[in-house]
C-alpha cells in the first residue's frame, strides 16, 4: 500500500482515541444513536450510553473485499480481538479503554490476498460523564441587564466542555455563554439577554467524546412587589388548578356496595378536578430558593365503571363520586415540583346497579357519604403544564352495612396551574 493509502488508515484510527466502550460487542447493529461526530457516535445500548468507532479506509475499485484484524494489548502481548470481513471501505467497532494495533488485508477479485498493511498502534482512553450538582440561580430576571450570569457546580467537567443553553423541548444547537469563568469545580456561565426570551431552558455541559448533564433554569421579567418573596402571606393572586387524569378503582377492604357481587380487584375510571388556591407562603419570585406553602380548596368529580360477566348472570355499575377536599402545595426549591396533599369529603353515588341473569334484569341506586384523602407528585412540562402521579383514598360511610368499603384509586394525568 502506498503512503496515502496509510496515512488515511492511520488518520481514520486516531479519531477513534479517547474513546470509552461500555458493552463490548463484535459487528454492530443499528442503534439510536444520540450523538454523531462522523466517524464516531455516541449510541443507546441497555439503559447506558456506547461509543461506537467508523473505521474508514481506501482501497481501489478492483478489489474484492478487505478484512480487518484488531488486536488488543494484553498480559503482556497482543492477542486477536476481532477479524472482521468487509465489502466496503468502512468496520464500526465498539472498544474499552486499553491499547491496540489493527491491520488491513485487501483481496483482489480472485480472492488472492493483494496486499496487506504495516500494524497501525492506537490507545483508547477513558470518557469521563460530567454531572452537574447545583445551579444557582435557577429563576433568571429579565431586568432591562445586558448580561445574565449563572453559576454552575459540577463534578468530572473537562476544561474543554462544551457549555450550552437551549429552550426545553425546542431543537437546535442552543446558544453558548459569552463568557466561562472557571474556579474548581465552579463555572460562571455569562449570557446575553436579548438572546433569551422568557421560557423555561436547559443548561447542559457535554465534555469531550458526547457524555453531557444539565439542569433546567427559567427566564422571566420581573415580578411585581406583591409577589416579592418573603414568608408572609402573598396576597392579590389566586392560582388555579385544573387537572385530568387516569384513576382506575382497586378495593382494599370490605364490602363493595353490594355483599358477595362485586369480586375483581381492579376496574377503570377516571378523575376531573377544579381548584384554587388564594393563599401562599414562602414566594415565588427570583430569590425563592426555599419551600413555599400553597393552601385552598379544591372541587372533582370521580366516575368509574364496575362490571363482571359470570357465567350464569352478569353485573355492574357506574360509580360517581363528586367530592370537595382541602388542597396543600408543598412547592420544593426550584418551584419545578410539588407535593399535593389533599383531604375532604365526597358523596358517592351508585348509578343503576343492575343484576342481569338473561331473564329478569333489576336495578338499584344507592348514595353513600364517603371521606376523601390523597397525595401526589406534580413536575413541571412547560410554564403551566404538569405531569401529575399519585393515589387517592375513599373510605365509604355506609349505615346499612357492618363492613363499609375503602379503595384506593392511582392517579396519573395533567394538571394545569395559572
Amino acid at each position: 500500500m502506498d503512503n496515502r493509502k496509510r496515512r488515511a488508515l492511520a488518520h481514520a484510527v486516531a479519531l477513534a482515541v479517547g474513546l470509552l466502550w461500555l458493552a463490548l460487542g463484535s459487528p454492530l447493529q443499528a442503534q439510536e444513536t444520540v450523538y454523531d461526530e462522523g466517524d464516531f457516535y455516541l449510541s443507546w445500548n441497555d439503559g447506558g450510553p456506547r461509543f461506537i468507532q467508523r473505521l474508514s479506509w481506501n482501497q481501489s475499485d478492483l478489489a474484492l473485499r478487505s478484512e480487518v484484524v484488531l488486536e488488543e494489548f494484553n498480559g503482556g502481548r497482543y492477542r486477536e480481538l476481532l477479524k472482521q470481513s468487509s465489502d466496503n471501505q468502512t468496520l464500526l467497532v465498539s472498544l474499552r479503554p486499553g491499547r491496540y494495533r489493527y491491520q488491513v488485508r485487501v483481496y483482489n477479485l480472485l480472492n488472492q490476498n493483494e496486499y496487506s498493511t504495516d500494524w497501525v498502534s492506537f490507545e483508547v482512553l477513558n470518557a469521563v460523564q460530567p454531572r452537574i450538582d447545583d445551579l444557582s440561580p435557577v429563576e433568571l430576571i429579565l431586568d432591562g441587564a445586558a448580561r445574565l450570569e449563572i453559576t454552575v457546580t459540577g463534578r468530572d467537567i473537562d476544561a474543554g466542555a462544551d457549555w450550552r443553553i437551549r429552550p426545553i423541548g425546542a431543537e437546535g444547537p442552543g446558544i453558548r455563554p459569552r463568557s466561562i469563568t472557571a474556579e474548581g469545580d465552579r463555572f460562571r456561565l455569562v449570557f446575553l439577554s436579548a438572546e433569551l426570551p422568557m421560557g423555561l431552558y436547559a443548561v447542559s455541559v457535554r465534555n469531550p467524546g458526547g457524555l453531557e448533564d444539565s439542569r433546567g433554569v427559567n427566564v422571566h421579567p420581573p415580578v411585581i412587589a406583591a409577589e416579592a418573596p418573603d414568608m408572609s402571606r402573598q396576597a392579590g393572586r389566586i392560582d388555579f388548578t385544573i387537572s385530568a387524569a387516569y384513576a382506575p378503582l382497586i378495593p382494599m377492604y370490605g364490602v363493595l356496595f353490594v355483599p358477595n357481587v362485586f369480586s375483581e380487584t381492579f376496574f377503570h375510571g377516571a378523575v376531573l378536578r377544579f381548584g384554587m388556591l388564594p393563599f401562599r407562603w414562602g414566594g415565588k419570585g427570583p430569590d425563592a430558593k426555599g419551600f413555599g406553602h400553597y393552601l385552598g380548596v379544591e372541587l372533582g368529580v370521580s366516575w368509574y365503571m364496575l362490571e363482571e360477566k359470570r357465567s350464569q348472570y352478569t353485573v355492574g355499575a357506574q360509580v360517581l363520586d363528586p367530592n370537595i377536599r382541602i388542597l396543600y402545595q408543598l412547592w420544593l426549591p426550584g418551584r419545578t415540583m410539588a407535593i399535593n396533599v389533599r383531604a375532604g369529603a365526597g358523596a358517592t353515588m351508585v348509578l343503576d346497579l343492575y343484576y342481569d341473569n338473561g331473564g329478569d334484569a333489576r336495578h338499584f341506586t344507592a348514595e353513600y357519604i364517603s371521606l376523601e384523602g390523597g397525595l401526589s407528585l406534580q413536575t413541571r412540562l412547560s410554564r403551566y403544564l404538569f405531569f401529575e402521579v399519585g393515589a387517592d383514598f375513599t373510605h365509604v360511610l355506609s349505615p346499612d352495612d357492618t363492613d363499609p368499603p375503602g379503595y384506593i384509586r392511582p392517579v396519573l394525568g395533567v394538571l394545569w396551574q395559572f
